[in-house]
């Protein structure tokens, strides 16, 4: 695509204006969110998956991480979300995109010594 620019003078004053087309319009990315998932691992069911190979693999029960995140069910079964918006499920490979807050996340139906997982998004 071609930009176009197109320089305009003012009779008046003397000093050129600078008009852009469309493609030297300036446009607002938003920031990529960041993917935290969640995962089958056993002992207690579900643990946040933080990385690693292989023989590497690295599981939290608690994170703190900076928002807007979005947090990804890779589990054995829908989950609660429990936050400042109230309660929400995911359902399995499902994704939701969370804000600032403080979030319980606990597996529906679970058992009673299943893991209960805590995030904060700053």
């Amino acid at each position: 695509m071609r930009r176009t620019l197109i320089i305009l003078s003012v009779l008046a004053t003397g000093v050129p204006l600078i008009a852009m087309g469309p493609a030297g319009a300036a446009t607002r990315h938003q920031a990529p969110t960041k993917t935290l998932t969640i995962v089958m691992h056993d002992p207690g069911c579900h643990w946040f998956y933080l990385g690693g190979g292989p023989n590497h693999r690295k599981y939290a029960l608690t994170v703190t991480r900076s928002g807007p995140l979005t947090l990804v069910n890779f589990d054995e079964a829908a989950l609660k979300v429990v936050g400042p918006f109230g309660m929400r499920h995911i359902a399995v490979g499902k994704k939701i995109v969370l804000t600032k807050g403080s979030y319980r996340i606990t597996m529906v139906g679970q058992a009673s010594d299943d893991n209960t997982l805590k995030l904060t998004v700053a």
